[in-house]
C-alpha cells in the first residue's frame, strides 16, 4: 500500500467491529424488535380469524393460510371440505360426462345452511357444481384463483358473484398492490429476523416516523375501486371463455339502509366502510359495473339486486343486510338455473362463438 494508503481499510474494518460489537451487545441485553406491517398484519388478521360457516344444521370453523398471489385461501376441513379446502366435492383435472360449473365468489357464495351452488348441483341434471367461494375475498383474489387454478379444470361455466368486499376499506393499499407489498415485506422480515441491530434500526425510524406522521388521511382507498372492479370482472369473463366456458355474472342483493345495524358495525366497529349514508350509493355504483362489464362483453347478466329489490322484504331473503337466508340462497340458484338453461341449443359448447358469446339478462 502507498503511505496512508491504510486508512480505508482500517476505517472499514473498524466499523465492521463496531457494527458486530453493538450486534452482540443487544443479543446480550435480550433486546427485540417485531414491527409488523399493517398490510401483513391485516392479511394475518384475517387469516387467523378464518369463517366460521353453518351447514345442514352443523357448524364449523374454515381456517385461512396466507398466500402471496392470493392473499389468504382456506385451510382444508377433513371431513367438511375437499383437499383444497373448498366446499363441496374434490376438484379433479379430468372431465366425465357432466358438465361442470364453477360459483366464484365471496362469502355470499360460501356461507349459508344450503348455499346456492349446493342446491343447484342437486337440481341441475347432468351437471356437477364446484363451490369456489372464500369469505371476505374480492373480485382480485377471485380472478387470480381463476387464472392460477380454475381455468386448468375446463369449466363450461362460471357464476361471478363479488362486490361486497371489493368497496370496503382498504387497511393499507389496494388489493391488487397487496401481493407484491407482502412479498417485499416477507423477505425484508425475513432479514430482519436476523438480526438485532436490524430490529433497534427499524424501532428508531418506527419511532421517528410515528412523530413526524401527519393524522390518517380523511379518504382511505377502496379494496377494489370501481375502475379495477369492472376490469377484474372483464378478466374473469376473458379468462372463463379462454378455458371454454360461459361467464354469468351476478349482481349482489342488498337490504341496507344507513340505520341497519349491520351498516352501523361496518362503519364504528369493522371500520370496513366510511360513511353509512353512502353505503347503497356506492353498492349500487359497483353493482352498475357489473351491468356495464355484461353489457360490453355480452356475458349473461342474473340481476339478483333488481329482482330481490322487486320482492316484498317481509319475504326475508337477508340474514343481515348482506348474506342470504335459505330462501335467498334458494331464489338465486332458480335465477342462475333459468339462465344456464336459456341455452337454446344444449349441445352447443358454451365457449362456442355462437352461443358463449351471446350476452342476456335474467
Amino acid at each position: 500500500l502507498r503511505p496512508g494508503g491504510w486508512e480505508w481499510p482500517a476505517a472499514l474494518l473498524w466499523s465492521l467491529a463496531l457494527l458486530l460489537g453493538v450486534e452482540m451487545l443487544l443479543r446480550w441485553g435480550g433486546f427485540r424488535y417485531a414491527h409488523i406491517p399493517v398490510s401483513m398484519r391485516y392479511v394475518s388478521t384475517l387469516a387467523r380469524i378464518g369463517t366460521e360457516q353453518t351447514l345442514h344444521k352443523r357448524r364449523f370453523h374454515i381456517d385461512y393460510a396466507l398466500d402471496r398471489t392470493l392473499l389468504w385461501k382456506p385451510v382444508p376441513n377433513l371431513g367438511i371440505t375437499n383437499s383444497e379446502g373448498f366446499l363441496g366435492p374434490e376438484w379433479r383435472g379430468g372431465k366425465g360426462p357432466l358438465r361442470r360449473l364453477i360459483a366464484l365468489g365471496d362469502s355470499c357464495t360460501v356461507a349459508g345452511e344450503d348455499p346456492y351452488p349446493a342446491l343447484l348441483g342437486r337440481s341441475l341434471s347432468g351437471w356437477e357444481v364446484w363451490n369456489a367461494g372464500v369469505g371476505s375475498w374480492s373480485s382480485f383474489q377471485g380472478l387470480q384463483l381463476l387464472r392460477t387454478r380454475l381455468s386448468s379444470y375446463r369449466p363450461d361455466a362460471v357464476t361471478v358473484y363479488f362486490g361486497w368486499n371489493d368497496h370496503w376499506l382498504a387497511w393499507a393499499a389496494p388489493d391488487k398492490e397487496l401481493s407484491s407489498l407482502l412479498d417485499r415485506q416477507w423477505r425484508l422480515l425475513k432479514l430482519v429476523e436476523r438480526s438485532r441491530l436490524l430490529q433497534a434500526l427499524l424501532k428508531a425510524a418506527n419511532v421517528l416516523r410515528a412523530g413526524g406522521k401527519p393524522g390518517p388521511p380523511d379518504f382511505a382507498p377502496y379494496r377494489v375501486s370501481e375502475e379495477d372492479y369492472e376490469a377484474n370482472l372483464r378478466g374473469i369473463v376473458g379468462a372463463v371463455r379462454a378455458a371454454g366456458g360461459r361467464p354469468l355474472l351476478l349482481t349482489a342483493p342488498s337490504a341496507l339502509t344507513p340505520g341497519h345495524p349491520t351498516t352501523i358495525s361496518l362503519c364504528r366497529t369493522t371500520r370496513n366502510f366510511d360513511d353509512p349514508a353512502r353505503i347503497a350509493a356506492v353498492h349500487a355504483a359497483y353493482n352498475e359495473r357489473v351491468r356495464r362489464a355484461s353489457l360490453q362483453t355480452g356475458a349473461v347478466l342474473v340481476d339478483l339486486e333488481r329482482h330481490f329489490a322487486a320482492r316484498p322484504a317481509s319475504e326475508g331473503f337477508f340474514t343481515d343486510g348482506i348474506h342470504l337466508t335459505a330462501k335467498g340462497h334458494a331464489a338465486a340458484a332458480e335465477l342462475i338455473k333459468r339462465a344456464l338453461l336459456s341455452q337454446p341449443d344444449p349441445s352447443a359448447p358454451f365457449g362456442s362463438t355462437a352461443r358463449g358469446l351471446q350476452g342476456g339478462k335474467y
